[in-house]
């Protein structure tokens, strides 16, 4: 599978990023993660916060990429699941974010309070890896974008 053929499926479409457009998710991505540090406030919310990161860091290797996911039911999965095709990861590493995204709809809609500890540390560490891994993979494959 490639992201070209996504396209074709209508999943994705062709749009190229800026360097002024990684920049600022580049920012989304930091902010999240330091908000997700932020002891002052509930577990959830903090979750919500490394999750958005995670998201974001998906986002972005997605749009240095070539493309966006289309406004459709399930675009936030395929988010996710690009990393795939973009970063590499594996699929233990896509499953895992598969349950963050379970968990923080349950957190935002369903009730609060639902986040362990563990779940928070391990959302708060991937965030921050994927930050890492994304920013290596776009200075390796698209440095363009970071002038």
């Amino acid at each position: 599978m490639s992201l070209e053929r996504w396209a074709e499926y209508g999943w994705l479409k062709a749009e190229p990023s800026s360097r002024d457009e990684i920049r600022g998710l580049i920012a989304i991505i930091d902010r999240d993660i330091a908000d997700a540090n932020v002891t002052a406030v509930s577990d959830d919310r903090r979750f919500e916060a490394a999750f958005s990161a995670i998201r974001t860091c998906a986002t972005l290797a997605l749009r240095a990429s070539g493309f966006r996911t289309t406004t459709q039911p399930g675009h936030h999965t395929k988010t996710l699941e690009s990393l795939a095709l973009t970063l590499g990861e594996n699929d233990r590493v896509i499953r895992r974010l598969r349950t963050f995204s379970q968990k923080r709809n349950a957190t935002s809609y369903d009730a609060a309070g639902n986040v362990t500890r563990q779940e928070l540390e391990s959302a708060i560490q991937t965030a921050m890896d994927l930050r890492s891994g994304v920013l290596q993979w776009l200075k390796k494959n698209h440095p363009h974008l970071l002038k």
